[in-house]
């Protein structure tokens, strides 16, 4: 059964805080060593909403494609059952964003070709056009994200701990690690040749995205490079279906003549037991969280109070310490801290879900679909005697009754102040990062003090984020501070050190330490202010952020 602490929970520890100040501040201050637990109607709530449509009322969707993380055998376009990696069907009109990452895994002799592409078909007829686009394979997440946003990356300082070189822009203390100042990623979206082009899908003839962009075949953009199981692939793209009904599929192959021959008869691209995902998700990958903060004489200088509301907290938790987490399930945290709502829901059909049901479980009850969010389990089936003896503990049905992807509430779950445990987290829960998706926080700042006041907002994560923000006068909308029109890359280790004890070849890594970033907001005496705060994790990392604003 669950083993769970009832008592008053400790918080995490501020870890290893070195910080870029965005606009010149100081890192992320210590964390008290515990939270109070409590509900204040008067502290801001940290809650997010979905963007469903664009300015013209089209409706929005995002198509996540990650599983498997590592391609394997079983999806390539032309293996021996040919299949798909993953397949979104009868796309009505409206604007989707595509994020699709994976590594080339054992999937073929890793000195061999291996390519990455994307089709758009129709079972009948459908037009379209790519609105956006940004496609690498050299980790460079920094690079694809500039074209495909069409803005310019700035990396003020990260860390390579592993690799530390000296000369060509490295600078080091005490030796290690070496910290990388000053690069800059410039937009290549004018190099891309479909962009706004419409296209037309018809019934048998498939559109292969490397033979519409001479760019991708003439860079070989979508050739995974040799000699490791863990060479990327990362694609971030943005297009609009105008009329009809249109498929699209993202594929492996190394032989593109077979994979087309193949194309008629690919398998759907099922699902994968792994713990990352695909699916589509109702709304664009853009959650805004809205809220106003007074500071007056009597507001105290220090970390500023925030509300969230989670599965574990439906009502609402305030945090007294203002640490709040986001990119991350709720049920990953030891403490309800998790924002929740800024998680994307994701839906994927999947035919072969129907054959992992229990024999006793009565047709009604079954599915062909996996629901990926932090409302349904990770029970994917396939279970040794070990593994169903561990969720059958939670109250999960197993063997003649298993259900895969079950209501999480319908096991036993952590509730209210609860800390949830690495195994409820391991065993049950969905491994939700939030990733490419932008959230967006909208705050009315006033400062109704005699003396000037400061807010401060610490983005605190293992990842490299990249963010925009702008502060604007409220009474005349004048820009008084900005990003300066560049995305900034969150400082991070992205390169951190091999685990000595690891077996694995290439060892794995030892896990980095977070680091923080702080955007830093001066305002006047009697100001009124409407700051906006974006923040994105891109991909290739350990995604949770704690995230906290404070005032002095």
């Amino acid at each position: 059964m669950k083993n769970l602490i009832k008592k008053q929970i400790l918080c995490f520890a501020a870890a290893a805080m070195l910080a870029f100040c965005g606009c010149g501040a100081s890192g992320m201050p210590p964390a008290p060593t515990e939270i109070e637990y409590y509900y204040d109607p008067a502290a801001p709530v940290v809650e997010f909403t979905a963007k469903t449509t664009d300015g013209e009322g089209k409706p929005e969707y995002y198509l996540f494609d990650d599983n498997p993380e590592h391609l394997n055998s079983k999806f390539l376009a032309d293996g021996e059952n040919p299949s798909s990696i993953a397949h979104f069907e009868d796309l009505t009109p409206g604007i989707y964003t595509v994020f699709s990452y994976h590594h080339r895994g054992y999937s073929v002799d890793l000195q061999a070709d291996l390519y990455y592409d994307a089709t758009f078909s129709s079972n009948g007829y459908g037009e379209f056009k790519i609105l956006n686009l940004g496609l690498d394979k050299n980790w460079d997440w920094n690079q694809a994200w500039a074209d495909y946003s069409g803005t310019a990356v700035s990396m003020p300082e990260y860390l390579r701990t592993f690799n530390c070189a000296c000369g060509g822009g490295y600078y080091h203390a005490d030796g290690c690690p070496a910290v990388i100042r000053d690069q800059f990623r410039t937009p290549n979206t004018d190099k891309y040749e479909c962009l706004g082009a419409v296209q037309s899908a018809a019934q048998g003839s498939p559109i292969y995205l490397s033979e519409i962009d001479g760019y991708i075949s003439e860079n070989d953009t979508n050739h995974f490079r040799y000699g490791g199981w863990n060479e990327p692939m990362w694609m971030m793209m943005k297009f609009e279906v105008l009329s009809g009904t249109v498929n699209f599929d993202t594929l492996a192959y190394t032989d593109k003549a077979a994979a087309k021959q193949n194309f008629p008869t690919l398998l759907k691209g099922a699902f994968d037991n792994e713990p990352q995902y695909k699916g589509v998700a109702e709304n664009a990958p853009i959650v805004t969280a809205a809220f106003d903060c007074e500071i007056s004489a009597a507001t105290p200088s220090g970390p500023l109070p925030v509300t969230v509301k989670n599965s574990r907290a439906p009502e609402g938790i305030t945090l007294r310490d203002g640490i709040f987490a986001t990119n991350v399930n709720t049920w990953r945290e030891p403490n309800p801290i998790a924002a929740e709502s800024d998680l994307m829901r994701l839906k994927y059909v999947d035919d072969t879900k129907m054959d992992l049901y229990g024999s006793e479980v009565p047709d009604g009850w079954k599915n062909n679909y996996w629901l990926f969010d932090a409302f349904h389990t990770k029970h994917y089936g396939n279970y040794d005697a070990e593994q169903s003896e561990k969720i059958s503990g939670y109250g999960a049905p197993v063997a003649e009754k298993f259900q895969p992807n079950i209501d999480i509430k319908d096991i036993v779950n952590p509730t209210g102040t609860e800390l949830c445990d690495d195994d409820f987290y391991k065993y049950n829960a969905c491994n939700l990062g939030n990733f490419g998706v932008t959230e967006r926080y909208e705050i009315g700042l006033k400062n109704s003090d005699s003396k000037p006041r400061k807010f401060k907002f610490y983005l605190n994560s293992i990842a490299g984020q990249v963010y925009r923000y702008s502060l604007t006068d409220a009474k005349n909308g004048e820009t008084v501070q900005s990003d300066g029109g560049t995305y900034i890359m969150k400082k991070f280790d992205d390169d951190p050190k091999e685990d000595p004890n690891s077996t694995s070849d290439p060892k794995e890594r030892v896990k980095p330490d977070e680091y923080s970033d702080t955007i830093e907001f001066e305002l006047k005496p009697g100001k009124s202010y409407n700051a906006v705060i974006e923040i994105t994790t891109l991909t290739g990392c350990v995604a949770p952020m704690h995230n906290q604003m404070s005032v002095q």
